[in-house]
């Protein structure tokens, strides 16, 4: 019997304490972007073996769950006990529970850091630039910049006409190398807010003389004012200042770091990851991918991302946060500042890669995939009469699925268990995921035969008798897969005009001590 229930006002209150804490939604992606209190993270119940160590690498962090008060939690807490976890707790009645208290649920993803974005906005009163006018400014031929602050992923795939990549937290790093004088106009988009807010303002704070703007709305500004987007561009801003410049810019963050962020060496690091009474995560925030496979034990997160998207790194509120880079300091050193103001405790390592590489970080990862039995895609003519069940990405399962498959996931196999037949075969293109679906089963019955085709495009293309690609429609169903405004993706106006609402009303929904928690 589980009594470790906690009501929603002491969680409210331990957000704003000064001790560390993890409050983790375990409903689905869907569930979550419907409405969630806007410090919690999202470790869905289908994946939560997997991904709490990663984001919780911490064993005795103060944690709370919370699901729609429908039992999950309660599974959710036994889960955690096994994988050795010791300080957990269940929200009372969930999120029904957070509203009842009159706590103010948000939709969305990434809501914190959202919500920063424009705080910074409206602390530094940072200088923006609407498409209109920047268009203008172009027709004119004036000496401007456009730097684009997303992953090249995201420039590539639809950018600003004449714009360059270089993600946010290179930007002073490598700003230099482009500009022709101090005349030179600088604009810093992303797709929507966030990035651009902060890029412009990391550009402010770091004491340019150049004028700097953030694009208002970004590319999705851009497509609404009726303006055409680029498409496939390649322009990647990867030159790097010379020593002289260098010394000159790591001079400079220096100072700024001075009684903000401590900067500390490989021991002091070491120090702080043994340390089993914090949680500490290490990012190398660079973003050439070069360093990578070389790295592969630290987890490369560019600057920029760290702060758009915090919680999909960072699981652990007030917890200590250590990032590095080439040893220029710049791009770590920005990137802390701001992870400072979102009320973590930040740290510089002034070493080389090559030397951080031998950090231990002691991460005590406890979740083991079990063994599968794998079948291949042309034994499924003679399993002709096993029900299949797809528990790939409901998106992918949209687009192409095998023939009378079935789309669901680990939580509705639980709801559903005791309809389940003695034999089934799962689809999936994520081996870990499907390990934790037939633990569950064979945990009700060891005698369930379950039989795992691991997806294979190749595969598919020879065995096209096999599919279906008709599309399905994305529906409330797929539980998986985030709604809200998603068809701005898809060219939606509408949806844009949405989404750029949604997090322009962000701070009009944060109370005083929500908005209190950033520094």
């Amino acid at each position: 019997m589980i009594n470790n229930f906690v009501e929603a006002k002491i969680v409210k209150s331990w957000i704003s304490d000064e001790k560390e804490l993890a409050f983790i939604d375990v409903r689905e992606t869907a569930q979550h972007t419907a409405g969630h209190p806007i410090f919690s993270i999202s470790i869905p119940f289908s994946k939560f073996e997997i991904n709490i160590e990663k984001l919780l690498p911490n064993k005795n962090t103060r944690i709370v769950l919370f699901d729609n008060n429908d039992g999950i939690s309660e599974t959710t807490y036994k889960l955690a006990k096994n994988l050795k976890y010791i300080n957990i707790f269940i929200l009372r009645n969930g999120v029904d529970g957070w509203k009842s208290s009159k706590f103010h649920l948000f939709d969305g993803i990434n809501v914190a850091s959202k919500s920063f974005g424009e705080l910074v906005e409206k602390k530094f009163n940072t200088p923006s630039i609407t498409a209109s006018q920047l268009f203008q400014k172009q027709k004119e031929k004036r000496d401007i910049i456009i730097l684009d602050g997303r992953p090249f992923d995201e420039y590539n795939k639809m950018s600003i006409p004449g714009s360059v990549c270089c993600p946010n937290a290179e930007i002073p790093f490598r700003i230099s190398e482009l500009i022709k004088s101090s005349n030179t106009e600088i604009i810093i988009n992303c797709a929507g807010r966030t990035r651009s807010i902060i890029g412009a303002q990391a550009l402010i704070n770091f004491g340019i003389k150049n004028k700097v703007y953030a694009l208002e709305n970004g590319t999705q500004g851009w497509f609404l004012a009726n303006l055409k987007l680029d498409h496939g561009k390649i322009k990647f801003l990867d030159k790097t200042p010379k020593n002289e410049k260098i010394n000159e810019l790591r001079n400079k963050i220096v100072n700024l770091l001075e009684n903000k962020v401590e900067i500390i060496d490989f021991n002091q690091a070491q120090k702080l990851i043994n340390d089993k009474n914090i949680t500490t995560y290490v990012f190398d925030v660079r973003t050439s991918s070069n360093q990578k496979n070389k790295l592969s034990k630290l987890r490369n997160v560019p600057g920029g991302q760290l702060v758009q998207a915090t919680d999909k790194y960072i699981g652990v509120l007030k917890s200590h946060v250590i990032v590095f880079d080439d040893g220029d300091l710049v791009r770590a050193g920005m990137t802390a500042l701001w992870l400072k103001k979102m009320n973590y405790h930040c740290y510089v390592v002034n070493e080389s890669p090559e030397r951080m590489k031998n950090l231990n970080l002691k991460h005590n990862l406890n979740f083991r995939t079990k063994p599968i039995n794998l079948i291949k895609l042309e034994n499924l003519k003679n399993l002709k009469d096993t029900p299949i069940f797809d528990i790939r990405n409901s998106f992918d399962y949209c687009k192409k699925r095998i023939k009378k498959s079935v789309w669901t996931n680990r939580l509705i196999i639980k709801k559903d268990m005791t309809h389940y037949h003695e034999s089934i075969i799962l689809i999936t293109d994520d081996l870990p995921k499907a390990s934790l679906i037939i633990s569950d089963l064979q945990e009700k019955d060891p005698k369930y035969m379950i039989q795992v085709y691991h997806w294979n495009e190749t595969d598919v293309e020879h065995y096209l008798d096999y599919i279906d690609t008709t599309e399905v429609e994305l529906d409330e169903k797929f539980i998986d897969f985030n709604f809200h405004t998603h068809l701005r993706h898809q060219g939606n106006k509408e949806h844009a005009k949405n989404y750029l609402k949604w997090e322009t009303d962000l701070i009009k929904n944060m109370d005083e001590e929500e908005r209190r928690f950033f520094r």
